[in-house]
């Protein structure tokens, strides 16, 4: 099935295809084309141009295999300081530099909330969960206190008090963030506020994941139809065929599904975004194991590409929650 997409939706794929065949930092190279201008908050500089335009970038880099994590983690982090109770004028030149794709900006605490503490003068201590790696021009952190209440706050990473640690995240690269007694500003994020924007977040993600199971399949479609066996090529083969066809229906139907909850959360709506994100997640964790499996004892060698897009949905999968954990959610929200 042919999803039609309207002309700015059209124009932005063809653009990150074109950015995708550069080459250069990819984040500096999205820049070029206005992302993540293009869907930043107004108060930003951005355009706002919503979900709809967002989930378009995040599926044509799903499918390069080149998850950018950066750019959708600074969207939810601006998105969580998207609020007329936020002062930000002092944010100005961090957040030049943000649209230059030369610094981002990350949520601590949004995916493993405990890892930082906040002591009563506003300090922090602790470490984030993994991030993606860059120059981390600012940070909103949801820390707990003293008494075990937990809240927000915006730290300015300083020498000192901030240190970065590059690591492997399940071999993929990821960096963590230490705070020892980082200065912390209170924000005044309300509970709507934070989940409209996490559910933003996870509409992005689950774009990403159809991107790169959309990937995968086609690389395993190509795999069946020259790799012969008793003679024939596996394609041939019923059970193949069938299970290539059945998850490329399902990702028909999950993407529209996706642009739908797109549409209606830039229309204010409240779209079911764990429910969305579960089962596409779902959706691409299948289409990644049975890449692997047809492959055989190819697919496991480290450049395969079936075990290079293994590696990613494994990590970004369950970078904004479990799949178990989100259908849990979202039937708690029914």
């Amino acid at each position: 099935m042919d999803l039609r997409l309207d002309p700015l939706q059209e124009r932005l794929r063809d653009a990150v295809d074109a950015v995708l065949t550069r080459t250069g930092e990819l984040s500096a190279q999205l820049a070029t084309i206005g992302v993540p201008t293009l869907s930043a908050p107004e108060r930003f500089g951005g355009l706002a141009l919503g979900l709809s335009a967002d989930i378009v970038v995040n599926d044509r880099l799903g499918y390069a295999l080149a998850p950018s994590g950066g750019y959708r983690e600074t969207v939810f982090a601006l998105d969580m300081l998207d609020s007329d109770d936020v002062r930000t004028e002092h944010l100005a030149e961090i957040i030049a530099d943000v649209h230059k794709g030369t610094r981002q900006a990350v949520p601590v605490g949004a995916h493993l909330p405990g890892g930082v503490r906040v002591t009563s003068g506003r300090r922090l201590w602790g470490e984030s969960e993994p991030l993606p790696r860059g120059d981390i021009g600012l940070c909103v952190v949801r820390a707990v206190d003293d008494d075990g209440g937990s809240g927000w706050y915006l730290v300015l990473p300083e020498a000192g008090t901030c240190s970065v640690e590059s690591i492997d995240h399940f071999g993929t690269p990821a960096s963590r963030l230490r705070f020892d007694g980082a200065v912390a500003e209170p924000l005044p994020v309300s509970a709507d506020h934070g989940e409209r924007a996490l559910a933003a977040a996870r509409l992005r993600q689950a774009a990403l994941l159809l991107g790169m199971a959309d990937r995968i399949l086609d690389v395993a479609r190509a795999h069946v139809n020259t790799r012969t066996q008793s003679g024939k090529p596996l394609v041939e083969r019923q059970t193949v065929a069938h299970r290539l066809a059945l998850l490329k229906g399902e990702a028909d139907g999950w993407r529209l599904l996706l642009h739908k909850a797109a549409w209606e959360f830039d229309c204010d709506e409240r779209p079911s975004a764990a429910a969305v994100l579960a089962v596409t997640a779902e959706h691409a964790q299948v289409a990644s194991r049975t890449a692997l499996q047809l492959h055989g004892v190819r697919g496991m060698l480290a450049h395969s590409m079936a075990a290079n897009g293994y590696r990613m949905i494994s990590v970004e999968s369950v970078r904004l929650g479990s799949p178990i954990d989100l259908w849990t959610e979202a039937a708690s929200a029914a």
